[in-house]
């Protein structure tokens, strides 16, 4: 970049009300920062959080200096009722709201959300407007954390402007406000700050949308498909160097053989206060189980508390650097292995190559293994081929064990999408029988109307008979002649009773066929829709475990699914969510084959 221009960011500020609570009896006023803790505490009453002992511990002991309390107080000892009764209260005077009412506040919050997008939600780079990611500062709240993290319910301190430096090319005027500044011309972040819990950078970025981030995209995609043109020479330098005399060596070779045979994470990019989780480089003894016959079990907490258990059979060098690793290990069995140093091993057989491109590449090709397997005709309709690639999706988050925590709907979620399949089954059923019904009625009223006009048509050539047989009697002058037309009436009156019956009989046949047709297209229509149920449900009871949005947005290459669609006549955007699209639109115009 040479020119960036934006107005800075959104910093959330909390709107005091003044409330006060009692601590053992005693009524106390709430500054504005103990008001904040104290309101976002009331709001997790209620939750599963609140019995969590080091989550209400964490709070209360952040709680308890805010409000300059030296002597240790317990949870019970706090009456929160203001806050409480003040939420309530604001909860009923919601949900009284007429529609029209509610209606009219949802469109001025538009309008508000429309209008501070519009002065924040955009830079200026190099002379192009591009859409910023998320421009609202993270705000003042109690921090929840990943899996079991030890800080939980810690208060986490939002920024103020103070605190936030902005990335501002040396032309661009700094915005109104405390910010500080600076010009990165290489990053994508347009304001960081110190996130004053963790310690750790945080920072607002341009949108995935953007062009510079869409580059970002294809050259991680490239870096994979890289890796799938020399996995082979990986794979070699990788087994060549697990008997490497040069112990340095030897452990990082292992490592990159335990992240290329089980596709985890290298291990050392976590913040050291979190939760004990770890990656290739950061096993310890306690990790790793050897059976006879050659058998490893990995046991271990990877990213977010999610548990990795591999059991495999792995290669006698391998078993024996880890039993190696393990006696010797103080700590780590790859003590003075890192990422950095797995990067430069890597890259000795491909420059610029990372771990982390290997869990992109595997990931990429699950989808592309599972696509390619499956039997999927142009015809099929949208929600089988949907079905399709949602199972695919769900090979990579297995590779990449991209578990999740089951949500707390998703049984009563299921419940009702089965009941809702089993009510359209029998409501299809129902309204078959009902057609069927219908038609046999039908059956039976032309039936008993045929049955009469055919008898009318028998009396009518009866009559005609008679009169034939009287005509043969050579009746002369005026008698014969009107016994002719007496003839000649009944003659027409039967072809014209012939020709009743032959209409009567194709409306019939035509009204039959009406009524199959349509029994035919409501039946098409109800298995159309009890399938695409069907498969939902199907698909809802697979990826119960599993996070399928980690993998669709960061590692599965998404000309994949680009690629798989024009071939079988599917869009791509009829699976990936608006977000996504606009992150990937590139592949349009670069579906190249993976």
């Amino acid at each position: 970049m040479q020119h960036l221009f934006h107005n800075g960011i959104v910093v959330p500020k909390y709107e005091w009300k003044r409330f006060s609570i009692k601590i053992r009896g005693k009524e106390v006023q709430l500054t504005p920062h103990q008001e904040e803790m104290a309101v976002a505490w009331v709001k997790k009453l209620g939750t599963e959080y609140v019995n969590d002992k080091v989550f209400v511990n964490n709070f209360f002991n952040d709680f308890r200096e805010a409000l300059r309390l030296k002597e240790k107080l317990e949870p019970a000892d706090f009456d929160f009722s203001a806050i409480i009764n003040y939420l309530e209260k604001e909860k009923a005077a919601k949900l009284s709201l007429s529609k029209a009412e509610k209606k009219r506040l949802a469109e001025e919050r538009k309008k508000l959300k429309e209008a501070v997008k519009e002065k924040f939600g955009y830079a200026v780079v190099d002379g192009v407007k591009t859409e910023i990611s998320n421009y609202v500062a993270e705000p003042s709240c109690i921090f929840m954390g990943r899996g079991r993290h030890p800080k939980r319910g810690c208060w986490k301190q939002g920024p103020s402007e103070e605190d936030i430096e902005l990335n501002l090319s040396p032309d661009a005027p700094l915005p109104p406000g405390g910010w500080k500044r600076t010009w990165q011309k290489d990053v994508m972040w347009v304001a960081r700050w110190t996130d004053k819990l963790s310690g750790k950078m945080k920072y607002v970025w341009l949108a995935e949308s953007s062009v510079p981030k869409q580059m970002r995209d294809v050259q991680k995609f490239e870096k994979a498909k890289e890796l799938q043109r020399n996995i082979e020479r990986i794979k070699n330098h990788i087994m060549a160097n697990l008997d490497s005399a040069d112990m340095k060596r030897r452990k990082t070779a292992t490592v990159c053989y335990l992240i290329d045979r089980f596709k985890i994470r290298v291990g050392d990019e976590k913040d050291p206060d979190e939760a004990d989780t770890v990656g290739a480089s950061t096993l310890r003894p306690e990790h790793i189980k050897f059976d006879e016959g050659g058998k490893v079990t990995l046991h271990f907490l990877g990213k977010d508390s999610v548990p990795h258990i591999f059991e495999d059979r792995l290669p006698e060098n391998v078993i024996r650097n880890l039993k190696e690793f393990s006696a010797n290990a103080k700590s780590t069995l790859f003590n003075g292995v890192d990422s950095t140093r797995v990067s430069e091993f890597l890259g000795e057989v491909v420059s610029g190559l990372s771990a982390k491109v290997f869990r992109t590449y595997y990931a990429s090709q699950a989808v592309k293994g599972k696509l390619d397997t499956t039997p999927v005709k142009v015809e099929d309709p949208d929600h089988f081929k949907k079905y399709v690639a949602t199972m695919a999706n769900l090979e990579a988050a297995k590779t990449c064990n991209h578990k999740r925590k089951i949500p707390k709907t998703w049984a009563s979620s299921l419940q009702k999408q089965e009941e809702k399949l089993r009510s359209l089954i029998e409501k299809s059923r129902a309204a078959q029988a009902k057609m069927q019904q219908l038609i046999k009625e039908k059956e039976q009223q032309f039936l008993t109307v045929l049955n009469k006009e055919e008898e009318r048509l028998k009396t009518l050539m009866q009559d005609l008979e008679i009169l034939q047989q009287s005509s043969s009697e050579m009746l002369q002058g005026k008698q014969g002649q009107a016994l002719a037309r007496r003839i000649a009436q009944k003659t027409k009156a039967v072809k014209v009773q012939r020709e009743r019956i032959k209409r009567i009989k194709e409306k019939h046949l035509e009204q039959i066929r009406r009524l199959r047709q349509r029994r035919d297209v409501r039946l098409q229509r109800d298995r159309n829709a009890i399938e695409r149920l069907r498969l939902q449900v199907e698909a809802k009871k697979k990826t119960r475990d599993f996070n399928l949005g980690t993998s669709l947005k960061s590692y599965i290459d998404p000309r994949i699914y680009y690629n798989w669609g024009k071939n079988v006549n599917y869009d791509w955007k009829l699976y990936y969510p608006k977000s996504l699209q606009k992150k990937f639109s590139w592949v349009e115009n670069n579906s190249v084959t993976f």
